[in-house]
Protein backbone atom coordinates (compact mmCIF):
# COMPACT_ATOMS: atom_id res chain seq x y z
CA UNK A 1 0.00 0.00 0.00
CA UNK A 2 1.24 3.64 -1.23
CA UNK A 3 1.84 6.32 1.37
CA UNK A 4 -1.72 8.31 1.71
CA UNK A 5 -1.42 11.49 0.01
CA UNK A 6 -4.68 13.63 0.92
CA UNK A 7 -5.33 17.18 1.18
CA UNK A 8 -5.75 19.22 4.32
CA UNK A 9 -7.66 17.22 7.16
CA UNK A 10 -7.30 13.92 5.03
CA UNK A 11 -3.44 14.43 5.46
CA UNK A 12 -4.37 12.75 9.25
CA UNK A 13 -4.32 9.46 8.04
CA UNK A 14 -1.72 7.11 9.41
CA UNK A 15 -1.47 2.81 9.13
CA UNK A 16 0.53 0.91 11.08
CA UNK A 17 2.16 -0.94 8.77
CA UNK A 18 3.56 1.32 6.92
CA UNK A 19 4.35 3.76 9.58
CA UNK A 20 2.71 6.76 7.90
CA UNK A 21 2.29 9.78 10.27
CA UNK A 22 -0.29 12.10 10.04
CA UNK A 23 -0.04 16.12 9.19
CA UNK A 24 -0.95 17.72 12.60
CA UNK A 25 1.23 14.42 14.55
CA UNK A 26 4.16 14.83 12.71
CA UNK A 27 4.38 18.41 13.10
CA UNK A 28 3.36 18.61 16.76
CA UNK A 29 5.86 15.86 17.32
CA UNK A 30 8.78 17.90 15.47
CA UNK A 31 7.71 21.46 17.21
CA UNK A 32 8.05 19.57 20.54
CA UNK A 33 11.07 18.00 19.71
CA UNK A 34 12.70 21.26 18.83
CA UNK A 35 11.29 23.20 21.66
CA UNK A 36 12.67 20.64 24.09
CA UNK A 37 16.39 20.70 22.14
CA UNK A 38 15.79 17.40 21.30
CA UNK A 39 14.72 15.20 24.42
CA UNK A 40 10.96 14.91 23.82
CA UNK A 41 10.93 11.81 23.24
CA UNK A 42 12.81 11.16 26.42
CA UNK A 43 10.60 12.99 27.84
CA UNK A 44 7.77 11.30 26.45
CA UNK A 45 9.25 8.18 27.53
CA UNK A 46 10.10 8.73 31.18
CA UNK A 47 6.58 9.99 31.47
CA UNK A 48 4.89 6.69 29.93
CA UNK A 49 7.06 4.53 31.85
CA UNK A 50 6.39 6.26 35.32
CA UNK A 51 2.50 5.76 34.05
CA UNK A 52 2.96 1.89 33.55
CA UNK A 53 4.71 1.43 36.89
CA UNK A 54 2.77 3.03 38.90
CA UNK A 55 -0.77 2.94 37.54
CA UNK A 56 -0.86 -0.03 34.98
CA UNK A 57 1.52 -1.73 37.22
CA UNK A 58 3.97 -3.01 34.55
CA UNK A 59 7.56 -2.66 33.89
CA UNK A 60 8.93 0.92 33.43
CA UNK A 61 11.95 0.24 31.25
CA UNK A 62 9.71 -1.42 28.77
CA UNK A 63 7.19 1.21 28.25
CA UNK A 64 9.85 3.91 28.23
CA UNK A 65 11.32 1.86 25.23
CA UNK A 66 8.47 0.85 23.05
CA UNK A 67 7.20 4.70 23.99
CA UNK A 68 11.13 6.79 22.73
CA UNK A 69 11.61 3.44 19.81
CA UNK A 70 7.87 4.79 18.47
CA UNK A 71 8.41 8.19 18.22
CA UNK A 72 11.42 8.47 16.89
CA UNK A 73 10.13 6.21 13.93
CA UNK A 74 7.62 8.64 13.32
CA UNK A 75 10.01 11.91 13.44
CA UNK A 76 12.46 10.06 10.88
CA UNK A 77 8.98 8.69 8.76
CA UNK A 78 7.68 12.07 8.81
CA UNK A 79 11.10 13.61 8.17
CA UNK A 80 11.27 11.82 4.83
CA UNK A 81 7.17 12.36 3.90
CA UNK A 82 7.10 16.08 4.43
CA UNK A 83 10.86 17.09 4.99
CA UNK A 84 9.62 20.92 4.90
CA UNK A 85 7.13 20.42 7.04
CA UNK A 86 8.99 18.47 9.71
CA UNK A 87 12.63 20.29 9.76
CA UNK A 88 10.12 23.74 9.62
CA UNK A 89 8.34 22.77 12.57
CA UNK A 90 11.09 22.06 14.48
CA UNK A 91 12.93 25.32 13.67
CA UNK A 92 9.95 27.29 14.95
CA UNK A 93 9.60 24.86 17.93
CA UNK A 94 12.99 25.98 19.03
CA UNK A 95 12.93 29.21 18.81
CA UNK A 96 11.16 30.09 21.81
CA UNK A 97 13.79 28.02 23.84
CA UNK A 98 16.58 29.41 21.69
CA UNK A 99 15.53 33.24 22.46
CA UNK A 100 14.90 32.23 26.03
CA UNK A 101 17.97 30.71 26.39
CA UNK A 102 20.03 32.97 24.61
CA UNK A 103 18.78 35.74 26.76
CA UNK A 104 19.62 34.11 29.60
CA UNK A 105 23.38 33.49 28.72
CA UNK A 106 23.53 36.92 27.74
CA UNK A 107 22.38 38.03 31.29
CA UNK A 108 25.14 35.91 32.39
CA UNK A 109 27.46 37.19 30.03
CA UNK A 110 27.71 34.66 27.47
CA UNK A 111 28.10 36.37 24.31
CA UNK A 112 26.02 35.09 21.59
CA UNK A 113 28.07 33.21 19.82
CA UNK A 114 29.48 31.39 22.83
CA UNK A 115 25.27 31.00 23.76
CA UNK A 116 24.66 29.46 20.60
CA UNK A 117 27.18 26.77 20.93
CA UNK A 118 26.11 25.95 24.81
CA UNK A 119 22.38 25.57 23.53
CA UNK A 120 23.73 23.80 20.05
CA UNK A 121 25.63 21.19 22.15
CA UNK A 122 23.02 20.53 24.60
CA UNK A 123 20.48 20.51 21.42
CA UNK A 124 23.38 17.69 19.66
CA UNK A 125 23.35 15.62 22.87
CA UNK A 126 19.73 15.39 23.44
CA UNK A 127 18.35 14.36 19.83
CA UNK A 128 21.34 11.81 19.83
CA UNK A 129 19.17 8.58 19.47
CA UNK A 130 22.26 6.31 21.24
CA UNK A 131 21.89 6.46 25.01
CA UNK A 132 25.91 5.80 24.75
CA UNK A 133 27.30 8.67 26.61
CA UNK A 134 30.45 8.92 24.25
CA UNK A 135 27.69 9.31 21.38
CA UNK A 136 25.84 12.10 23.23
CA UNK A 137 29.03 13.46 23.95
CA UNK A 138 30.12 13.07 20.31
CA UNK A 139 26.90 14.60 19.01
CA UNK A 140 26.88 17.50 21.61
CA UNK A 141 30.35 18.40 20.57
CA UNK A 142 29.38 18.54 16.73
CA UNK A 143 26.38 20.33 18.00
CA UNK A 144 28.21 22.83 19.61
CA UNK A 145 31.08 23.75 17.30
CA UNK A 146 28.45 23.74 14.55
CA UNK A 147 25.53 26.16 16.30
CA UNK A 148 28.49 28.76 17.64
CA UNK A 149 30.06 28.59 14.25
CA UNK A 150 26.72 29.12 12.26
CA UNK A 151 25.90 32.08 14.94
CA UNK A 152 29.08 33.42 13.93
CA UNK A 153 28.75 33.65 10.67
CA UNK A 154 24.82 35.18 10.37
CA UNK A 155 25.18 37.98 8.84
CA UNK A 156 23.71 40.49 11.27
CA UNK A 157 23.85 44.24 10.97
CA UNK A 158 26.56 45.38 13.74
CA UNK A 159 25.73 47.79 16.13
CA UNK A 160 27.78 50.31 14.47
CA UNK A 161 25.69 50.18 10.92
CA UNK A 162 22.56 50.15 13.21
CA UNK A 163 23.41 53.22 14.48
CA UNK A 164 24.19 54.86 11.07
CA UNK A 165 20.64 53.51 9.58
CA UNK A 166 19.00 55.48 12.20
CA UNK A 167 20.34 58.31 11.06
CA UNK A 168 19.96 58.38 7.49
CA UNK A 169 23.06 56.67 6.28
CA UNK A 170 22.63 53.57 3.86
CA UNK A 171 25.74 51.26 4.05
CA UNK A 172 26.22 48.74 1.51
CA UNK A 173 25.68 45.10 2.96
CA UNK A 174 29.23 44.29 3.26
CA UNK A 175 29.68 47.76 5.49
CA UNK A 176 27.06 46.70 7.34
CA UNK A 177 27.80 43.28 8.48
CA UNK A 178 31.65 43.70 8.44
CA UNK A 179 34.09 41.31 8.30
CA UNK A 180 34.97 39.34 5.84
CA UNK A 181 32.05 40.11 3.38
CA UNK A 182 33.37 43.90 4.11
CA UNK A 183 36.63 42.49 3.22
CA UNK A 184 35.67 40.91 0.15
CA UNK A 185 33.59 43.80 -1.16
CA UNK A 186 36.12 46.32 -0.46
CA UNK A 187 38.62 44.16 -2.53
CA UNK A 188 36.00 43.77 -5.34
CA UNK A 189 36.04 47.81 -5.60
CA UNK A 190 39.63 47.33 -7.98
CA UNK A 191 37.65 44.71 -10.26
CA UNK A 192 37.10 46.37 -13.46
CA UNK A 193 32.67 46.90 -14.03
CA UNK A 194 31.83 45.61 -10.42
CA UNK A 195 34.30 48.12 -8.47
CA UNK A 196 32.54 51.27 -10.02
CA UNK A 197 29.56 50.11 -8.90
CA UNK A 198 30.51 49.15 -5.65
CA UNK A 199 32.43 51.94 -5.18
CA UNK A 200 30.08 54.10 -5.75
CA UNK A 201 27.70 52.90 -3.50
CA UNK A 202 30.54 53.52 -0.52
CA UNK A 203 31.34 56.68 -1.99
CA UNK A 204 27.44 57.61 -0.89
CA UNK A 205 27.63 55.98 2.07
CA UNK A 206 30.72 57.75 2.82
CA UNK A 207 28.45 61.08 1.75
CA UNK A 208 25.77 60.09 3.55
CA UNK A 209 27.58 60.08 7.17
CA UNK A 210 29.20 63.12 6.31
CA UNK A 211 25.67 65.06 6.39
CA UNK A 212 24.71 62.95 9.33
CA UNK A 213 27.67 64.29 11.45
CA UNK A 214 26.58 67.85 10.59
CA UNK A 215 22.73 67.03 11.12
CA UNK A 216 24.11 65.53 14.69
CA UNK A 217 25.59 69.26 15.50
CA UNK A 218 22.50 70.97 15.11
CA UNK A 219 20.23 68.18 16.55
CA UNK A 220 19.96 70.32 19.70
CA UNK A 221 18.89 73.41 18.31
CA UNK A 222 15.73 71.76 17.09
CA UNK A 223 13.53 73.70 19.93
CA UNK A 224 14.72 76.69 18.23
CA UNK A 225 13.10 75.45 14.88
CA UNK A 226 16.20 74.15 13.33
CA UNK A 227 15.19 71.44 11.43
CA UNK A 228 18.73 70.00 10.68
CA UNK A 229 17.80 67.78 7.56
CA UNK A 230 16.14 70.43 6.13
CA UNK A 231 18.35 73.70 6.59
CA UNK A 232 21.19 71.35 5.25
CA UNK A 233 19.49 69.70 2.20
CA UNK A 234 21.35 70.04 -1.10
CA UNK A 235 24.24 71.45 0.55
CA UNK A 236 27.67 68.56 0.10
CA UNK A 237 31.26 68.17 0.45
CA UNK A 238 33.41 71.30 2.81
CA UNK A 239 30.03 73.09 2.03
CA UNK A 240 28.34 71.93 5.06
CA UNK A 241 30.96 72.72 7.73
CA UNK A 242 30.49 76.58 6.64
CA UNK A 243 26.41 75.56 6.65
CA UNK A 244 26.48 74.70 9.77
CA UNK A 245 28.83 77.04 10.95
CA UNK A 246 27.04 79.92 9.59
CA UNK A 247 23.71 78.46 10.89
CA UNK A 248 24.72 77.94 14.42
CA UNK A 249 26.27 81.76 14.54
CA UNK A 250 22.99 83.15 13.56
CA UNK A 251 21.14 81.26 16.19
CA UNK A 252 23.29 83.11 18.65
CA UNK A 253 23.04 86.66 16.26
CA UNK A 254 19.08 86.13 16.85
CA UNK A 255 18.94 85.72 20.28
CA UNK A 256 22.08 88.24 21.31
CA UNK A 257 18.71 90.98 21.07
CA UNK A 258 16.70 89.05 23.79
CA UNK A 259 19.88 89.08 26.07
CA UNK A 260 20.67 91.36 28.90
CA UNK A 261 24.39 91.86 29.19
CA UNK A 262 26.10 91.43 32.56
CA UNK A 263 28.14 95.27 33.86
CA UNK A 264 31.48 95.02 34.31
CA UNK A 265 30.88 94.82 38.36
CA UNK A 266 28.10 91.91 37.89
CA UNK A 267 30.78 89.61 35.67
CA UNK A 268 33.99 90.55 38.46
CA UNK A 269 31.58 89.76 40.94
CA UNK A 270 30.72 86.07 39.74
CA UNK A 271 33.99 85.36 38.06
CA UNK A 272 36.96 86.99 39.57
CA UNK A 273 37.05 84.26 42.38
CA UNK A 274 37.12 81.60 39.47
CA UNK A 275 40.12 84.29 37.45
CA UNK A 276 42.13 84.10 40.89
CA UNK A 277 42.26 80.56 41.56
CA UNK A 278 42.64 79.94 37.67
CA UNK A 279 46.13 82.51 38.19
CA UNK A 280 47.12 81.21 41.22
CA UNK A 281 47.40 77.75 39.66
CA UNK A 282 49.68 79.09 37.01
CA UNK A 283 52.73 80.35 37.84
CA UNK A 284 55.77 82.44 36.24
CA UNK A 285 55.20 83.79 32.40
CA UNK A 286 52.26 81.35 32.26
CA UNK A 287 50.12 83.53 35.18
CA UNK A 288 51.02 86.80 33.33
CA UNK A 289 49.59 85.37 29.91
CA UNK A 290 46.88 84.34 31.30
CA UNK A 291 45.94 87.31 33.08
CA UNK A 292 46.82 89.86 30.43
CA UNK A 293 44.84 87.80 28.12
CA UNK A 294 41.80 88.13 30.00
CA UNK A 295 42.36 91.44 30.29
CA UNK A 296 42.95 92.53 26.86
CA UNK A 297 39.75 89.72 25.56
CA UNK A 298 37.15 90.73 27.75
CA UNK A 299 37.43 93.86 30.58
CA UNK A 300 38.67 95.69 27.37
CA UNK A 301 35.62 95.41 25.54
CA UNK A 302 33.34 97.03 28.42
CA UNK A 303 33.10 100.88 27.69
CA UNK A 304 33.57 103.67 30.19
CA UNK A 305 30.19 102.81 31.99
CA UNK A 306 30.91 99.32 32.97
CA UNK A 307 28.64 97.80 29.93
CA UNK A 308 29.56 95.38 26.81
CA UNK A 309 27.45 94.99 23.75
CA UNK A 310 26.18 91.54 22.86
CA UNK A 311 28.25 91.44 19.55
CA UNK A 312 31.28 92.39 21.94
CA UNK A 313 30.32 89.73 24.44
CA UNK A 314 29.95 87.25 21.92
CA UNK A 315 32.82 87.83 20.13
CA UNK A 316 35.04 87.71 24.15
CA UNK A 317 33.52 83.92 24.12
CA UNK A 318 34.86 83.15 21.13
CA UNK A 319 38.19 84.40 21.34
CA UNK A 320 38.40 82.60 24.71
CA UNK A 321 37.42 79.93 22.98
CA UNK A 322 40.24 80.17 20.56
CA UNK A 323 42.81 80.37 23.30
CA UNK A 324 41.24 77.24 24.65
CA UNK A 325 42.35 75.72 21.27
CA UNK A 326 45.61 77.10 20.42
CA UNK A 327 47.21 76.27 24.26
CA UNK A 328 45.53 72.89 23.84
CA UNK A 329 47.95 71.57 20.48
CA UNK A 330 50.87 72.56 22.48
CA UNK A 331 52.67 69.62 24.02
CA UNK A 332 54.04 71.61 26.77
CA UNK A 333 52.74 70.72 29.79
CA UNK A 334 52.18 74.39 31.26
CA UNK A 335 50.42 75.07 27.94
CA UNK A 336 47.93 72.61 28.62
CA UNK A 337 47.65 73.79 32.03
CA UNK A 338 46.82 77.74 30.19
CA UNK A 339 44.00 75.96 28.37
CA UNK A 340 42.54 74.21 31.49
CA UNK A 341 42.26 77.51 32.74
CA UNK A 342 41.00 79.45 29.80
CA UNK A 343 38.51 76.27 29.76
CA UNK A 344 37.16 77.56 33.26
CA UNK A 345 36.47 81.21 31.96
CA UNK A 346 34.73 80.32 29.07
CA UNK A 347 32.40 78.12 31.10
CA UNK A 348 32.19 80.70 33.70
CA UNK A 349 31.20 83.74 30.98
CA UNK A 350 28.43 81.06 29.71
CA UNK A 351 26.93 80.55 33.09
CA UNK A 352 26.73 84.40 33.82
CA UNK A 353 25.62 84.98 30.50
CA UNK A 354 22.58 82.62 31.49
CA UNK A 355 21.97 83.60 35.07
CA UNK A 356 21.34 86.91 33.82
CA UNK A 357 19.08 85.82 31.34
CA UNK A 358 17.20 82.91 32.72
CA UNK A 359 14.35 83.44 29.91
CA UNK A 360 16.61 82.03 27.52
CA UNK A 361 18.65 79.65 29.56
CA UNK A 362 17.03 76.93 26.99
CA UNK A 363 18.14 78.02 24.01
CA UNK A 364 21.73 79.56 25.15
CA UNK A 365 22.27 75.96 26.54
CA UNK A 366 21.21 74.51 22.89
CA UNK A 367 23.06 76.54 21.13
CA UNK A 368 26.33 76.19 23.17
CA UNK A 369 25.91 72.58 22.80
CA UNK A 370 25.76 72.63 18.79
CA UNK A 371 28.93 75.03 18.85
CA UNK A 372 30.94 72.13 21.42
CA UNK A 373 29.27 69.82 19.21
CA UNK A 374 31.07 71.31 15.72
CA UNK A 375 34.38 71.96 17.63
CA UNK A 376 36.24 68.47 16.77
CA UNK A 377 34.54 68.71 13.17
CA UNK A 378 35.88 72.25 12.53
CA UNK A 379 39.34 71.22 14.07
CA UNK A 380 39.33 67.90 12.13
CA UNK A 381 38.59 69.73 8.78
CA UNK A 382 41.25 72.42 9.52
CA UNK A 383 43.44 69.87 9.80
CA UNK A 384 43.00 68.16 6.57
CA UNK A 385 44.54 69.90 3.73
CA UNK A 386 41.42 68.93 1.30
CA UNK A 387 39.23 70.21 3.70
CA UNK A 388 37.28 66.41 3.60
CA UNK A 389 37.52 64.42 6.88
CA UNK A 390 37.49 60.77 8.39
CA UNK A 391 35.70 59.61 11.21
CA UNK A 392 39.04 58.68 12.61
CA UNK A 393 40.53 62.72 12.63
CA UNK A 394 37.21 64.03 14.36
CA UNK A 395 37.30 61.07 16.73
CA UNK A 396 41.20 62.03 17.39
CA UNK A 397 39.87 65.23 18.36
CA UNK A 398 36.94 64.36 20.48
CA UNK A 399 39.43 62.78 22.67
CA UNK A 400 41.98 65.69 22.84
CA UNK A 401 38.97 67.52 23.86
CA UNK A 402 37.77 65.72 26.20
CA UNK A 403 38.44 67.64 29.55
CA UNK A 404 37.35 65.19 31.93
CA UNK A 405 39.64 63.84 34.63
CA UNK A 406 41.65 60.89 33.19
CA UNK A 407 39.46 61.83 29.81
CA UNK A 408 36.82 59.67 31.60
CA UNK A 409 33.79 60.67 29.30
CA UNK A 410 35.52 59.53 26.09
CA UNK A 411 37.12 56.12 28.14
CA UNK A 412 33.26 55.12 29.19
CA UNK A 413 31.87 56.44 25.48
CA UNK A 414 30.31 59.44 26.22
CA UNK A 415 31.75 62.19 25.19
CA UNK A 416 30.11 64.48 22.70
CA UNK A 417 29.51 63.02 19.56
CA UNK A 418 31.32 59.99 20.06
CA UNK A 419 28.93 57.48 19.45
CA UNK A 420 28.15 58.10 15.76
CA UNK A 421 31.87 58.87 14.98
CA UNK A 422 32.38 55.60 16.12
CA UNK A 423 30.14 54.12 14.52
CA UNK A 424 31.41 55.50 11.01
CA UNK A 425 35.15 54.64 11.96
CA UNK A 426 33.36 51.15 11.94
CA UNK A 427 31.42 50.63 9.14
CA UNK A 428 32.58 53.38 7.29
CA UNK A 429 36.12 52.87 6.83
CA UNK A 430 38.02 51.41 4.37
CA UNK A 431 40.55 48.58 6.50
CA UNK A 432 41.44 46.98 2.68
CA UNK A 433 44.93 49.14 1.76
CA UNK A 434 46.31 46.56 -0.90
CA UNK A 435 44.59 48.40 -4.40
CA UNK A 436 46.01 46.40 -7.64
CA UNK A 437 48.00 43.42 -5.10
CA UNK A 438 46.89 41.02 -2.85
CA UNK A 439 43.24 40.01 -2.06
CA UNK A 440 42.11 42.27 -4.73
CA UNK A 441 44.82 40.81 -7.34
CA UNK A 442 43.35 38.19 -6.64
CA UNK A 443 39.48 38.59 -6.69
CA UNK A 444 39.75 40.16 -9.96
CA UNK A 445 41.97 37.66 -11.83
CA UNK A 446 39.50 34.69 -10.42
CA UNK A 447 36.40 36.70 -11.72
CA UNK A 448 37.61 38.44 -14.71
CA UNK A 449 40.39 35.95 -15.42
CA UNK A 450 39.79 32.62 -15.38
CA UNK A 451 35.61 33.64 -14.95
CA UNK A 452 35.85 35.01 -18.82
CA UNK A 453 37.93 31.83 -19.90
CA UNK A 454 35.21 29.76 -18.02
CA UNK A 455 32.04 31.75 -19.33
CA UNK A 456 31.99 34.94 -20.77
CA UNK A 457 28.57 35.49 -20.67
CA UNK A 458 28.13 34.64 -17.32
CA UNK A 459 30.79 36.28 -15.61
CA UNK A 460 28.82 39.24 -18.17
CA UNK A 461 25.85 38.93 -16.64
CA UNK A 462 27.46 38.83 -13.02
CA UNK A 463 28.94 42.02 -13.73
CA UNK A 464 25.74 43.84 -15.17
CA UNK A 465 23.65 42.37 -12.16
CA UNK A 466 26.11 43.80 -9.49
CA UNK A 467 25.33 47.71 -11.03
CA UNK A 468 21.39 47.69 -10.00
CA UNK A 469 22.54 45.36 -6.92
CA UNK A 470 24.45 48.27 -5.62
CA UNK A 471 22.08 51.40 -6.50
CA UNK A 472 20.25 52.92 -3.66
CA UNK A 473 17.07 50.99 -3.59
CA UNK A 474 19.41 47.73 -4.37
CA UNK A 475 21.82 48.38 -1.65
CA UNK A 476 18.81 48.81 0.48
CA UNK A 477 16.78 45.87 -0.27
CA UNK A 478 19.97 42.82 -0.12
CA UNK A 479 20.93 44.72 2.93
CA UNK A 480 17.44 44.01 4.35
CA UNK A 481 17.05 40.78 2.58
CA UNK A 482 20.31 39.61 4.42
CA UNK A 483 20.46 41.38 7.56
CA UNK A 484 16.52 40.84 8.34
CA UNK A 485 15.75 37.25 6.11
CA UNK A 486 18.90 35.46 6.45
CA UNK A 487 20.35 36.24 8.99
CA UNK A 488 17.59 35.49 11.19
CA UNK A 489 17.23 32.07 9.84
CA UNK A 490 20.77 31.20 10.13
CA UNK A 491 21.96 32.89 13.56
CA UNK A 492 18.01 32.30 15.39
CA UNK A 493 18.08 28.59 13.94
CA UNK A 494 21.94 27.83 14.80
CA UNK A 495 21.11 25.54 17.42
CA UNK A 496 19.04 23.78 15.65
CA UNK A 497 21.28 23.02 13.08
CA UNK A 498 24.09 22.18 15.29
CA UNK A 499 21.46 19.98 16.93
CA UNK A 500 20.74 18.32 14.10
CA UNK A 501 24.24 17.67 12.33
CA UNK A 502 25.15 16.39 16.39
CA UNK A 503 22.00 14.43 16.63
CA UNK A 504 22.16 12.53 13.42
CA UNK A 505 25.92 12.16 12.87
CA UNK A 506 25.57 8.39 13.24
CA UNK A 507 23.52 8.41 10.14
CA UNK A 508 26.06 10.08 7.93
CA UNK A 509 29.03 8.63 7.36
CA UNK A 510 30.70 11.56 9.06
CA UNK A 511 34.38 11.77 8.88
CA UNK A 512 34.24 7.83 8.27
CA UNK A 513 32.74 7.33 11.82
CA UNK A 514 29.62 5.31 10.62
CA UNK A 515 28.54 2.79 13.35
CA UNK A 516 25.06 2.24 11.65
Amino acid sequence: MGKARLIGENRISQTQNNNTVGLAEGITQSALQGLTFGTADEIQGFAKGLYSKFVEGKDFNTAYNETVSDIRSDLKSFREQEPLYAYGSEIVGSLPTAILGGAGLARAGVGAVKGAGAMGALYGAGATDSGDPVDRAIGGTIGGLTGGTLQKVAPYATEGAKELIKRGVSPTVGQTVGGGLKKMEEALTSVPFVGSAISGAMQRSKQQFDKAIFQEVLAPMKPLGVNAKEVLKGVEGRNLYAKTADIISNQYDKILPKLKMPSRNVLQSRFDDAILNEAESLSGNAQKTFLEKIDRIIYSKFDDAGKISGQNYKQAMSQIRAEVRKFNKSTEPINKDIASSFKVIEQSMADVLKKTNPAQKEALDAIDKSFRRLLPVERAVIASESGEFTADQILRQIRGGDQTLRKKSFAKGEAEMQPIVEAGQQVIKQRLPDSGTGTRQMLGGALFGGGLMIDPLATGIGAGLTVPAYSPLGTKLIRNITTKGIAPVIGRGSPFYGGLLGGNYQDANFLGMNRR
